[in-house]
């Protein structure tokens, strides 16, 4: 029932926001996204969202132990995805495609429309959010974002100033080779079963660090780091190799991206920086440092524990 609710009201936002883009993907919109190849997908992810705010909307702090036990709902839908995403992925580009053929704007009047939808169904929301959040960090992005992107030509207008042609063009070229990249992990992911592998590993490492003085997953240094060095130190199970083979990767993709792109982001964010109060620009410090100290500990019991897979 949620599902078909969610569908028709989905349909009902294509055909009055989208229709005039393209007729086909209009008249086509069920049978695109909710169709043969997508419909497992979807119906999957509807229900986890929902159950995911149902389980996590009324706790302040989340625990290992409740992650834990959400494990098998994401393996689910990870079995799911090596079993229909690709070809998912290829009807939707298939009516895509045909969209882009039968309107050379396609691209431009979806964004159009993608502004109307903002406005008709997530305007209210964002200024109701800004407006509770005042003299905050996230609520001064918000009205900061509001503010200056108001419209598709808001975006371009930025790209044009921020974004040169050589920058773009290496942008481009890292997403393709990042895009082929992530499609030969999933891959191999798929091939060797790994969602069922890292559920079982994961499961048993968050059953272990809950407990004591863990009991907050936004915390790793400390306690938790404590549990899980004991878990290692007491033969439990190690890192699955194919999930090391992930996290290698991401650690790569981290060093390429802050050596290639460091300087532009930094001044990027020097620019939002200078629009912030001196309130929000303290606790986007702190929030920062406070990242910053979590991921070390991580570093620290991943370089400590991480598996040998050479013999493999």
């Amino acid at each position: 029932a949620v599902v078909s609710s969610q569908s028709s009201g989905s349909s009902g936002i294509n055909a009055e926001y989208g229709g005039s883009s393209c007729k086909y993907l209009s008249k086509n919109f069920e049978k695109v996204f909710l169709g043969k190849q997508c419909k497992a997908l979807t119906q999957q992810g509807l229900c986890y969202l929902i159950r995911s705010a149902e389980r996590y909307g009324d706790s302040p702090t989340v625990t290992y132990d409740q992650l834990a036990g959400d494990l098998p709902n994401i393996s689910h839908l990870g079995e799911l995805s090596c079993k229909h995403a690709v070809k998912c992925y290829k009807q939707i580009a298939k009516a895509v495609k045909k969209c882009m053929r039968s309107n050379d704007n396609f691209i431009e009047e979806l964004f159009g429309n993608a502004q109307i939808l903002y406005r008709v169904k997530a305007q209210d929301i964002v200024n109701e959010f800004i407006a509770n959040h005042q003299n905050t960090l996230f609520g001064e992005l918000a009205n900061l974002a509001v503010a200056n992107f108001r419209s598709i030509n808001d975006v371009k207008a930025f790209f044009a100033e921020y974004v040169d042609r050589d920058l773009e063009a290496q942008v481009s070229s890292d997403a393709q080779v990042a895009a082929r990249e992530v499609q030969k992990l999933a891959h191999q992911w798929c091939k060797s079963g790994c969602s069922q592998d890292s559920t079982d590993f994961l499961q048993e490492l968050f059953g272990n660090m809950h407990g004591g003085q863990c009991v907050d997953a936004a915390q790793f240094c400390g306690a938790c780091q404590e549990n899980a060095n004991r878990h290692f130190k007491s033969g439990g199970q190690q890192i699955p190799c194919c999930l090391d083979d992930i996290l290698q990767k991401g650690i790569a993709a981290y060093d390429y991206v802050s050596a290639a792109y460091g300087a532009r982001i930094d001044e990027w964010v020097g620019l939002v920086s200078q629009e912030l109060s001196d309130e929000a620009n303290a606790k986007a410090a702190e929030f920062a440092a406070e990242v910053n100290r979590q991921s070390a500990c991580i570093a620290d019991a991943y370089d400590e524990h991480n598996p040998d897979c050479s013999s493999r």
